[in-house]
């Protein structure tokens, strides 16, 4: 921790900044994409949603749309069936977040959020776990932009205004949190975000790595990949998703790597990918989880942007 980020906190919103949320994928399981923006527009989705971050039950809300529309009951239901379908997680920001850690910035969440939904996003992303603490709209009765939840923010989690950042893609929650004293920061994308705290002295500008990074896993699961050019995992038994980033290392860790993890798999049966840091659309982060500094993949590991694929024998390690 360093003199400029001690006592520091960044107060981060969560949808559209660290998760990414559409919710017209969840009408999409039950109508066909054209007509889901016509329907999001007669029940005033927007409104409807942000009844929902403040505390209202999902089953008086769709019990009243379903009254009004009768004809529509399977599809006013499908938006809480098919909830998990809205969320994925925003690109860059979980790397930002593990810079910010490593820094020895705290990091709390103030989300406007359903308190029956976020167990969904809860559950399912790792990279919430980062957080010391969530304040979840939907659990308090208040949302944003109301100026009284920030103030419940800083008295729960122990923050003082003056030392507190607060990102948001929502003008009004920015400017309400300003109107506190908080440092407010208008989210547009994790490379602005980025800069915006290297400005504020939180972060410092990122130096290139200058050597090759490495991730094992099974032939399996590679060869899969390359067909269907997607590779959902982190590490053994773990998806991506669900640890918040891929495991990775340097060659000169991946011999402990090979006999801590994948002690019982065949050497003929596992593959070393080469990555080329400074050339990846993904960010790389090393950082110590308390198994030493290792190199940590910020996003689903690109398939296409492996630059080499060695076995067990002829491992650059």
């Amino acid at each position: 921790m360093s003199a400029s980020t001690d006592g520091w906190t960044v107060l981060f919103d969560l949808g559209n900044v660290v998760l990414s949320w559409q919710p017209a994928r969840a009408y999409e399981q039950v109508l066909a994409p054209e007509l889901v923006g016509d329907f999001m527009a007669r029940i005033d989705f927007d409104e409807w949603n942000r009844t929902h971050d403040s505390g209202r039950r999902y089953a008086d809300s769709e019990a009243e749309l379903v009254a009004r529309h009768p004809e529509h009951a399977e599809t006013v239901l499908a938006y809480r069936r098919h909830f998990d379908a809205t969320l994925d997680t925003v690109p860059g920001t979980g790397a930002v977040i593990a810079e910010l850690q490593q820094a020895g910035v705290g990091l709390h969440a103030l989300t406007n959020w359903s308190a029956e939904t976020f167990p969904v996003a809860r559950s399912r992303f790792g990279i919430l776990r980062r957080f010391a603490d969530i304040l979840v709209s939907g659990e308090e009765l208040l949302a944003k932009p109301d100026p009284a939840i920030f103030t419940l923010a800083l008295d729960r989690f122990g923050l003082t205004a003056q030392r507190t950042v607060f990102v948001d893609d929502s003008p009004p929650n920015v400017e309400a949190a300003r109107s506190l004293g908080i440092t407010g920061l208008h989210f547009v994308g994790a490379d602005q975000l980025r800069e915006d705290l290297v400005a504020l002295g939180l972060l410092t500008p990122r130096e290139p790595l200058g050597r090759s990074v490495l991730h094992l896993t099974e032939r399996v699961w590679w060869e899969q990949a390359q067909t269907t050019g997607d590779y959902p995992w982190s590490s053994r038994r773990a998806t991506y998703e669900a640890e918040g980033f891929v495991h990775l290392s340097f060659p000169d860790q991946t011999p402990a790597t090979r006999q801590r993890y994948y002690g019982d798999v065949p050497d003929a049966d596992l593959v070393v990918l080469e990555l080329d840091p400074d050339r990846l659309s993904v960010p790389v982060v090393v950082e110590d989880l308390g198994a030493g500094p290792f190199p940590h993949l910020y996003g689903p590991l690109p398939v296409a942007e492996v630059v080499a694929v060695h076995t067990i024998s002829d491992d650059p390690g």
